[in-house]
C-alpha cells in the first residue's frame, strides 16, 4: 500500500513539474515572439522592449541559446535606433540633442565606423548651421533686384482696382543699410532673423495698352528713398521722370509707394500701391505685386568665430 502511495505521489509530482515546464516554455515562446515583433520594425518603444527583455531573462533557462540570440539582436536594434535618432534630430535642427546622443555613442563605440561617419556628418551640419546663424545676425547691407507687375493705373477720382486700362512690367533695384537686426523665430538651432532697412531704390516701368477709346501708355524712371520696417511695411518717396506717357502732362511726378511685404529669407513678395502726383491736377494711382531676391552682405566671419564654433561642438556637455 505504501508503494502505491509513493508511486501516486511521484506521478503527481512529475505531472505538476511537466505542466509547469510546459507553461514556462509557452511563456518563453510568447515573450520571444513579442521581442522579435518589436525588432521587425523601426520606432518601437525601447522602454517597452526593455521590460519585455527583462521578462524573457527570467525564463532564459528554458532556451538559453535563443535568449542570447535575441539579446544580440536587441543590442543591434538599439544601436541602429540611436543612429537613426541622431539623424532625425539633425534634420529637425535639434542639434544639441543630436550632439549629446552622438557623444554618448562615441564613448561606447569609439572604433565603430558607422559612428565615426555619423560624427563627421553631424558635426559638419552643426558647424554649417551655426555659421549661417552667425552670418545672418551680422547682415549689414542688402542688394535687392525686383520684378513687378503694376496696373497702368487711373486718376484717383476714377479709382477702380479691377478696371485698369492694362498692366505693365516694372524692374527695380534697391540698395539698403540694415539696422535693428534681431532673431525673429527659431526651430531648434535654425534661426531666422529680421531687420529694418533704409536705402535708395530705382524703378523702371513700361505699360502700354489700347482701350475702346484711345491707346494709353505709361513709361517712367523713378528714383526713391526707400524705408522698410521689420521687413514688413515699406514706404518709398521719390521723383518720377516721364519717358513716354499719354497722361495730360509733360513733366515728372512726385511718387509715393506703400508696400506690404511677406519675407521668405532670401526672397520677398509684396503688395504695392503707388501714387504719382504733381500736387496740382494729377493724382494717378497704380497697384502691383512684386517679387524680389535679397543679396545679404556684410556678413564677415573670422577664423576665431569658426574655431569657437568647432570648440563648442567638440566640448558638448553630455551630463
Amino acid at each position: 500500500m505504501k508503494h502505491l502511495y509513493l508511486l501516486s505521489f511521484i506521478l503527481f509530482f512529475s505531472t505538476t513539474v511537466f505542466a509547469q515546464d510546459s507553461l514556462r516554455i509557452e511563456q518563453f515562446n510568447k515573450t520571444a515572439d513579442r521581442m522579435i515583433t518589436f525588432m521587425s520594425k523601426e520606432g518601437s518603444s525601447l522602454e517597452h522592449m526593455k521590460v519585455v527583455l527583462r521578462q524573457l531573462k527570467e525564463l532564459s533557462d528554458v532556451d538559453e541559446k535563443t535568449y542570447l540570440q535575441i539579446v544580440k539582436k536587441y543590442d543591434d536594434y538599439v544601436f541602429n535606433e540611436r543612429i537613426i535618432y541622431v539623424g532625425e534630430m539633425t534634420e529637425l535642427h535639434e542639434l544639441e540633442r543630436a550632439l549629446v546622443s552622438l557623444a554618448i555613442l562615441e564613448q561606447e563605440y569609439p572604433e565603430n565606423k558607422q559612428v565615426q561617419d555619423l560624427s563627421l556628418i553631424t558635426k559638419a551640419t552643426t558647424s554649417e548651421r551655426l555659421l549661417k546663424n552667425l552670418k545672418e545676425s551680422r547682415t549689414s547691407y542688402t542688394i535687392e533686384p525686383s520684378l513687378s507687375v503694376y496696373t497702368i493705373g487711373k486718376p484717383a477720382k476714377e479709382y477702380s482696382f479691377f478696371d485698369s486700362p492694362g498692366l505693365g512690367m516694372m524692374y527695380g533695384l534697391g540698395g539698403y543699410k540694415t539696422y535693428k537686426v534681431h532673431e525673429k523665430d527659431r526651430r531648434g538651432f535654425k534661426k531666422n532673423y529680421s531687420y529694418s532697412q533704409i536705402g535708395l531704390k530705382l524703378d523702371y516701368f513700361h505699360g502700354k495698352n489700347s482701350t475702346q477709346l484711345l491707346p494709353v501708355s505709361l513709361n517712367y524712371l523713378c528714383t526713391q528713398i526707400s524705408w522698410i520696417m521689420n521687413r514688413s511695411i515699406g514706404l518709398d518717396l521719390g521723383y518720377t521722370a516721364m519717358l513716354n506717357t499719354t497722361l495730360p502732362t509733360d513733366k515728372g511726378f512726385f511718387t509715393t509707394n506703400l508696400s506690404l511685404n511677406f519675407p521668405m529669407n532670401f526672397m520677398s513678395f509684396s503688395v504695392n500701391a503707388r501714387l504719382l502726383s504733381d500736387f496740382d491736377a494729377t493724382y494717378h494711382i497704380q497697384y502691383g505685386f512684386s517679387l524680389k531676391y535679397i543679396f545679404k552682405m556684410g556678413m564677415k566671419i573670422s577664423q576665431a568665430d569658426i574655431d569657437g564654433i568647432n570648440t563648442s561642438i567638440d566640448n558638448i556637455n553630455i551630463e
